[in-house]
């Protein structure tokens, strides 16, 4: 079969502007193109079709029957492409599209809301969908790819996971208001003894941590309450149960609820990191939302450090080692 035996775009297009304008003339005007070209495109596609499609001799001209019922298939073709070229310029600006999270509960609940506010904000069509789970839940989702973003605690690698530093920051001691030791700056073990406390499961490793300092000071507390979420621990604390040592992320959503928080030495570190799928490149909306992550993350830093009377310069040696990957 020979080239011409095939109808093309041109054809199509020449087609259709005269079925919008009625005129070879000024179809040829709508195209940027001349009249003689419309003409024989038109006869080009009558050929490859074989029936006529325009009544010519009158004014205007007169679409066939076998026309109209081309023309209706010839729309169908045209508004699909106006959707992809519509979905093109959506992906190219981020204009849909669905990001989905895997998050520890404790930046879920606070933290990880106000990011995708921000986020949003900028990009209002994007879907998101976040799920707070263990570190362990969030590590094997990321590596079944039944995330994009996995935040969970530093700590074991996972096959089929990518991972890199995301923050690691001291705890701060958490009192009620009004407690005895708000007054402090800074507090240590020993202001601790024997004081009422309410402490992360066991399993935890900010838990193993925090025992650790306080076997090494040879102080011993009254472990009050026992609870696997930090933003449990604070709302016990507010309610007089204890005191506590948690994620600062968690601490300053409760400071100004009747909850306070101070430094604690030494430093107890809480490491988080970043997770993705191994073995897939990461989207350029994955990437966009990455660093509203990390702009989030850098304004809280400094707000933490501002609360607790912390000097943010130089910054801190979490603040320089978070872009580097751990593999």
């Amino acid at each position: 079969m020979r080239v011409r035996d095939f109808m093309n775009f041109r054809q199509i297009e020449a087609f259709r502007a005269v079925m919008l304008t009625g005129s070879m003339t000024e179809a040829a005007v709508s195209l940027g193109t001349s009249q003689p070209r419309i003409s024989r495109l038109v006869a080009q596609l009558e050929a490859v079709t074989g029936f006529q499609l325009f009544i010519r001799g009158s004014a205007r001209l007169q679409p066939t029957a076998e026309a109209l019922a081309f023309y209706r298939e010839v729309e169908h073709v045209f508004s699909g492409l106006t959707s992809l070229a519509q979905t093109a310029k959506n992906i190219k600006s981020f204009g849909t599209g669905h990001i989905r999270i895997a998050c520890l509960p404790a930046l879920a609940l606070g933290f990880m809301p106000r990011v995708i506010k921000r986020f949003t904000d900028k990009h209002p069509d994007i879907n998101i969908s976040l799920q707070a789970r263990s570190s362990s839940t969030v590590l094997e989702w990321t590596a079944a790819h039944q995330c994009d973003i996995g935040l969970a605690a530093r700590g074991a690698e996972i096959k089929g996971v990518n991972s890199e530093p995301f923050v690691s920051m001291p705890g701060v001691c958490v009192l009620p208001q009004g407690h005895r030791l708000a007054s402090r700056e800074v507090l240590t073990p020993r202001d601790l003894e024997g004081a009422a406390f309410v402490s992360l499961g066991l399993i935890d490793i900010t838990r193993g941590k925090t025992d650790q300092v306080f076997a090494d000071a040879g102080i011993e507390r009254v472990l009050k309450v026992e609870t696997q979420y930090a933003a449990t621990i604070c709302a016990c604390v507010i309610e007089g149960l204890g005191v506590s040592i948690v994620n600062p992320f968690v601490a300053l959503d409760f400071v100004g609820r009747g909850l306070v928080a101070r430094r604690f030495e030494p430093e107890i570190m809480i490491e988080k990191m970043l997770a993705f799928p191994a073995n897939r490149p990461r989207s350029r909306l994955t990437e966009a939302f990455v660093t509203t992550l990390k702009q989030c993350r850098d304004e809280e830093l400094a707000a933490q450090d501002k609360l607790l009377g912390r000097n943010s310069n130089p910054p801190r040696p979490a603040s320089r080692s978070i872009k580097q990957a751990t593999r």
